[in-house]
C-alpha cells in the first residue's frame, strides 16, 4: 500500500492545533535550515543504527523546512516511501520548495496534527521526530500516536534538547537573568524546556521495548549563528516575557545589550543545550 492508497495528500486538519511557538517567518526558516545541518550527523548515525533501508515506509513528524526527509529518502530509495507530517502551513510551503530543490521524488507531505495524524495504524517501519516534543504541550500524545502508526517490530525515534546545560563561559549575570526569563516564559506556554532527559520515560510509558538513549553537547563561538541563539529566542519571546512580568521592557533591553557585548568578546564561548536522541521498538 502506497501513499496514494491512503490518500495522505488530501488530508488536512481543520481543528485548532497547537501553534508553533517560535513562529514561521523567513528568519525562522533560515534558523531551522542551520539547525538541520547541526544535527545532520547525529541523525545519520541514528538512522544507520536503526537499519533504515531500501523499500521501507518511514514517517518524519514535525519536519519544518526539511527535518530528516532527505536522509530518509536516500535510505529507503525509489521503492520506499517517506511521509512528512507538519501542522504549520508555511513550514509545509518551505518543505515543498526544499524537497523540490533536492529532487526527493519519494517524499509525500501531509498537513496534519502530530497527535491525531489520521494515518493508518501499524503501517510504518519507523516514525521519527526531532525538536517537536519540546514545542508541544502534550508530548506523550504525540509519542502515543507515533507508536500507533508504526508496525509491530518497528521503531520510534525522538530527538529533543534539554536546556539545563545551556550557558556561556565566562559566566555573565545578563545571561543568567535572560535565560531564567526565557525558561519561565517557555514553561508559561505549557512547554517543557528540559524534555530531553524525559525521552526514555515517554517511550517507556508508550509501551516500547529495547529503549536506548544518547546525547551530545556542542560549543559555539561568535562566528557560529547558534552562539547568539539565546538573544534570538529572547527576541522571539519578548512579548511573552514582558506580558508575563518576568522582566520589564527596559530590563530586557538593558540585559540584552550587555549580553550582546559579552558574547562578542573573543574569549567568550557558549555551551549549548544537551541534544538527546532516544529510540525504542514497538512490541511484535
Amino acid at each position: 500500500m502506497k501513499a496514494a492508497d491512503i490518500n495522505v495528500m488530501a488530508m488536512t486538519d481543520t481543528r485548532a492545533a497547537h501553534q508553533y511557538i517560535l513562529g514561521a517567518d523567513d528568519s525562522e526558516h533560515a534558523r531551522l535550515l542551520v539547525q538541520w545541518e547541526i544535527y545532520r550527523s547525529q541523525a545519520e548515525r541514528l538512522l544507520k543504527h536503526l537499519g533504515v533501508s531500501s523499500g521501507q515506509r518511514v514517517l518524519d513528524v514535525g519536519y519544518g523546512p526539511l527535518g530528516v526527509l532527505d536522509l530518509l529518502s536516500a535510505r529507503v530509495g525509489p521503492t520506499g516511501e517517506v511521509v512528512g507530517l507538519d501542522n504549520e502551513p508555511r513550514m509545509i510551503k518551505f518543505a515543498e520548495r526544499t524537497i523540490a530543490e533536492h529532487g526527493l521524488t519519494n517524499v509525500t507531505l501531509v498537513h496534519r496534527d502530530a497527535a491525531s495524524t489520521g494515518l493508518p495504524a501499524d503501517y510504518f517501519d519507523l516514525a521519527h521526530e526531532r525538536l517537536l516534543l519540546i514545542n508541544v504541550p502534550a508530548p506523550q500524545d504525540v509519542v502515543t500516536e507515533m507508536v500507533r502508526v508504526v508496525r509491530p517490530g518497528g521503531w520510534i525515534a525522538v530527538g529533543n534538547v534539554d536546556m539545563t546545560a545551556w550557558s556561556c563561559e565566562p559566566a555573565h549575570p545578563a545571561w543568567t537573568v535572560l535565560f531564567e526569563a526565557l525558561i519561565a516564559a517557555w514553561k508559561a506556554a505549557g512547554l517543557d524546556p528540559f524534555i530531553g532527559r524525559r525521552l526514555p520515560a515517554l517511550l517507556r510509558d508508550a509501551g516500547l521495548t529495547e529503549i536506548s538513549l544518547d546525547a551530545q553537547a556542542r560549543i559555539w563561538r561568535s562566528s557560529d549563528p547558534y552562539h547568539w541563539l539565546l538573544l534570538t529566542f529572547i527576541g522571539i519571546f519578548r512579548n511573552r516575557i514582558i506580558n508575563g512580568r518576568f522582566l520589564t521592557a527596559d530590563q530586557l533591553d538593558r540585559l540584552a545589550a550587555e549580553l550582546q557585548e559579552h558574547l562578542a568578546q573573543p574569549e567568550t564561548f557558549v555551551i549549548y543545550s544537551l541534544s538527546f536522541q532516544a529510540w525504542g521498538r514497538k512490541p511484535a
